[in-house]
């Protein structure tokens, strides 16, 4: 999909001479992150830094209300604080930058046209996609897409959400999803259009890519998608996902949610989901047959929470667990730096919660545990049993700042295997996030 800059521009000369009085909404948002140590790490940086600078802005409404351009600027490097010199950063620092050596690396990343009223919303163009299999977990430049997406809200609590995406556009992330979190395999993310080691300088991550080109094959007609979202009923909402990768895979998402209020302001609440994945007759990716469980239970107030949950995955085809290229992270059991959910044949359970300490500081703890998988990366199958263990603190003085420290502690399932003249893998890992938007 091509959006005439041209056009964007007109728009937004006429909407500056219709409404002097308004001259829109400006956007700035600035980003650090910083690796402070990996005690016990052989595939994850074990120190580094990077930085992301985004300033945006939203017109005001244009020829109708409600109607306006939203552009977006982002600017993702090295903040100075990583050692380009030492071999295991050049090969593993990827997870911080958009860029191979860690220079400044920019991307339009929105540029659409928004639409909003009571019964629809319509946006056609770049910019991140918020639907369950199009959400990534943090990253210093998120994922974008050109797209088109049409919500129709008949009534109160029903949504229904159609669209098609032609392009994806990786974030800093993208080289951590494929390298380290899907170990080389399909489960991760981020698959095809480039090589972390050795990238194409002309498309690199941020490159917006054909969705075929991104998952490793050839060029196809982009991934269509279709929602149904219901939350009419106090504490109930339920929704399915259907989408449809030309000539790759067939995905369908369901997912229901009940709060139920107990004594004071505590409350329990009940998820549950399911997740199916198919090849298309086409099968460009392969044959595809994957399925994906899983259940959560909340219990908590307005200061503090714990959940239990969990996930069982079953692949009933050549065991290599859910084609994962774009991403997509929906599983309860997924924690900062593991998906092995996305395997095949594995149960998984986590635990963790939330505490408010003081006012505007919290402390995260969450834990994961999976089963050894039946999925093979190369000459590898699983060795052991996988955990992940989370420790993050969280100060939020304004509602525009927050500082984050935290500390994961990781064994992956391949841990004790030789292969490419690593042998352990494991992470004791500690980072510290800023981030500051208005």
């Amino acid at each position: 999909m091509k959006i005439s800059s041209a056009i964007v521009a007109s728009f937004l000369l006429f909407g500056s001479s219709l409404y002097a009085e308004d001259f829109g909404i400006p956007k700035f948002g600035l980003k650090f992150m910083s690796v402070l140590h990996d005690k016990s790490n052989n595939y994850a940086p074990a120190q580094g830094s990077g930085y992301l600078v985004n300033v945006g802005y939203v017109s005001p409404d244009l020829f109708v209300d409600n109607l306006k351009v939203d552009l977006g600027f982002y600017a993702n490097g090295d903040a100075g604080l990583t050692d380009w010199d030492s071999k295991h950063n050049k090969k593993y620092a990827g997870g911080l930058v958009s860029k191979y050596g860690g220079g400044t690396k920019s991307v339009l990343g929105t540029l659409k046209v928004d639409y909003k009223s009571k019964y629809a919303d319509i946006r056609l163009g770049r910019g991140e996609l918020d639907t369950p299999l199009t959400k990534i977990q943090a990253s210093l430049t998120p994922n974008f897409y050109e797209a088109y997406q049409l919500i129709l809200k008949p009534f109160d609590g029903l949504e229904l959400n159609i669209g098609h995406i032609s392009k994806i556009s990786f974030g800093a992330r993208a080289a951590t999803d494929f390298g380290l979190i899907g170990e080389g395999g399909t489960t991760g993310g981020a698959i095809g259009p480039f090589n972390v080691n050795k990238p194409d300088a002309k498309k690199e991550q941020s490159y917006f890519y054909n969705m075929g080109e991104a998952a490793g094959v050839t060029r196809t007609n982009g991934r269509s998608f279709a929602g149904l979202s219901y939350s009419g009923i106090k504490n109930f909402d339920a929704s399915f996902w259907v989408y449809h990768s030309d000539k790759i895979v067939n995905d369908y998402y369901s997912e229901l949610g009940c709060k139920m209020p107990l004594v004071d302001d505590l409350f329990v609440k009940l998820n549950a989901q399911y997740l199916k994945q198919k090849d298309t007759s086409a099968a460009l990716a392969g044959q595809k047959d994957f399925t994906l469980y899983g259940a959560k239970i909340t219990f908590g107030s307005k200061d503090w929470s714990l959940y239990l949950a969990a996930n069982e995955s079953k692949d009933s085809s050549v065991n290599d667990g859910f084609f994962n290229a774009w991403g997509a992270d929906p599983a309860y059991t997924s924690t900062i730096f593991s998906r092995n959910a996305y395997r095949d044949g594995v149960e998984a359970y986590g635990v963790g919660g939330e505490y408010m300490l003081l006012k505007n500081l919290k402390l995260l703890v969450d834990y994961a545990h999976y089963s050894k998988s039946d999925t093979k990366v190369g000459v590898l199958r699983a060795n052991r049993s996988a955990y992940e263990l989370d420790i993050g603190l969280n100060y939020k003085p304004t509602k525009e700042l927050l500082l984050r420290v935290f500390n994961s502690q990781r064994v992956s399932e391949y841990d004790g295997l030789l292969a490419n003249g690593v042998k352990q893998r494991r992470q004791n890992h500690y980072r510290a996030v800023v981030a500051y938007s208005f």
